[in-house]
């Protein structure tokens, strides 16, 4: 049972928070979750738009979002608050730990990571998000059929994703598409008018 002080002492989404208060965000997730069977993360989810207007086209699925720019977290809240979205919302989070903190084990439907930072240098490489270490992290918050979408604007990062999942192992490639309704992200509506390659993949656990 959470008392009414810790309650009072939760972050609410939208605000600056930092990693080490998430943990703590993780009951007004749960508390937020629960009338829903369907829940997704929108990892890196910008400005916003790939998170309100999923949860627009698909009211009976709750979409968490994580991202690191307060004044994207901003943003994207005031469109949530703006449209009434009972199932969206927004914390402030940097790198695979924000998603160990917020996420509770098992519990993500679908986990997106779209279009992070390429660091084409390849000295800059170990910034990448997408590793074996991050796939440890996204495995434990997926449920037993869960499924892991990425997609990127560079095809070496791609490329390179593809070797993580196979050195961890255990994922099984799963179609792009699936029953819900999927707007476009922000970067990909860009990458698209740019006639840039995009590479995607979606995979679930064997």
């Amino acid at each position: 049972m959470v008392r009414q002080s810790e309650l009072e002492a939760i972050p609410l989404p939208g605000r600056m928070t930092p990693n080490r208060e998430l943990a703590a965000a993780r009951e007004d997730l749960i508390t937020r979750t629960a009338p829903f069977a369907w829940i997704e993360c929108d990892f890196g989810a910008s400005k916003g738009k790939f998170l309100t207007e999923s949860a627009e086209l698909n009211p009976d699925v709750f979409f968490a979002g994580i991202e690191g720019l307060s004044d994207r977290v901003k943003r994207a809240m005031r469109k949530i608050e703006r449209r009434g979205l009972p199932n969206a919302a927004l914390w402030r989070g940097w790198g695979k730990e924000s998603l160990d903190d917020l996420i509770p084990d098992q519990f993500l439907d679908t986990l997106h990571v779209s279009f992070p930072d390429p660091w084409p240098k390849r000295r800059h490489w170990f910034r990448r998000l997408v590793n074996v270490s991050f796939l440890e992290v996204a495995v434990r918050k997926l449920k037993p059929s869960g499924i892991l979408k990425l997609q990127t604007d560079h095809l070496g990062y791609f490329a390179s994703m593809k070797e993580h999942l196979a050195t961890h192992g255990g994922w099984l490639e799963v179609p792009w598409k699936d029953e819900l309704q999927r707007p476009v992200t922000e970067f990909e509506t860009i990458f698209l008018a740019k006639g840039d390659p995009i590479g995607r993949i979606a995979v679930r656990r064997k």
